[in-house]
């Protein structure tokens, strides 16, 4: 009953925000991804977390909603990327420094390779489906599994209106807000070695794209902060058709999946994994340049 209550709410509230955009906006509604507050609300009430954490946290989100709104200055969104990861390990652990910066690291990391994922319909959608089912089918936790199940719930009507061409995005906001929820779902399952092995599987592929197109940009001397369309789902939508770019971070997942489940976890696994992502993201490069020109619009 609770799960269609939830159902029936996130169908409303996607629906209204469509509205209301149009309504009052000119561009494709985005930002979209605030409701993910919903599901951030529930974790932080089930755990009897500080109600002060809570507050800045959602207050970040809704700084952060004005840059799907109006567009803030990348300082503000750089400055609350390293802030929110601090906040969050703080209101887990104590004070250590060098683990409150690998967790900024990893935070700023996450938050802009998926946003970067958002660009075309489902892309986004269909990662982060992955990710929560990971969370939802390997974790041992209570409230990680039904924080999970939320979300999965809401992704699926959210993804129900993403599918329709520039009709929905989560925007900058979803990636923030979903960001701060997998670090605190990742942090409270830290030592499931199968879930965050199972999770490094999905992210890694979209992860090295990300650094690759980073690169080529310094290559070219191109302002990074500039939008762009190097991106392989990108790639793949302008020039394939079917929405093809849907199957290269499910492929990859699974393969990942299956070298870090068959062999000891290394640094000279880090390497072939990094080996075979840039590999791959190579090969599917070319193909598209091959046989992707006559589906070109």
């Amino acid at each position: 009953m609770v799960h269609i209550i939830f159902t029936l709410l996130f169908i409303l509230i996607n629906y209204s925000y469509i509205k209301i955009w149009k309504k009052n906006f000119k561009k494709t509604p985005t930002g979209a991804g605030i409701f993910l507050i919903i599901p951030l609300t529930y974790f932080i009430i089930a755990l009897n977390q500080s109600h002060l954490y809570f507050l800045i946290l959602v207050l970040f989100s809704i700084i952060y909603f004005f840059d799907d709104l109006i567009t803030i200055n990348f300082i503000w969104r750089i400055i609350l990327q390293i802030l929110t990861p601090i906040i969050i390990y703080l209101s887990i652990y104590q004070l250590d420094i060098f683990l409150i910066i690998f967790n900024v690291l990893i935070f700023f990391i996450l938050v802009n390779t998926l946003n970067f994922q958002d660009g075309e319909d489902l892309n986004l959608t269909s990662l982060l489906l992955m990710i929560f089912l990971i969370f939802y089918f390997y974790s041992d936790n209570l409230v990680v599994k039904n924080t999970s199940i939320l979300i999965i719930n809401y992704l699926t009507i959210f993804g129900f209106f993403n599918a329709k061409k520039n009709n929905l995005y989560l925007g900058d906001t979803g990636c923030f807000v979903i960001s701060i929820i997998i670090l605190l779902l990742t942090l409270l399952d830290i030592n499931n070695f199968l879930l965050l092995n199972l999770l490094l599987s999905i992210i890694i592929f979209p992860l090295v794209d990300v650094f690759l197109v980073v690169f080529y940009r310094i290559f070219k001397k191109e302002n990074l902060i500039a939008r762009n369309y190097y991106h392989i789902y990108q790639l793949l939508a302008k020039k394939m058709k079917f929405k093809l770019y849907l199957f290269p971070n499910i492929l990859m997942a699974l393969i990942n999946s299956y070298i870090l489940l068959n062999f000891m976890f290394s640094l000279n696994l880090c390497f072939i994994l990094i080996f075979v992502n840039v590999f791959a993201n190579a090969i599917i490069r070319l193909i598209v340049y091959k046989f992707g020109i006559q589906n070109e619009n």
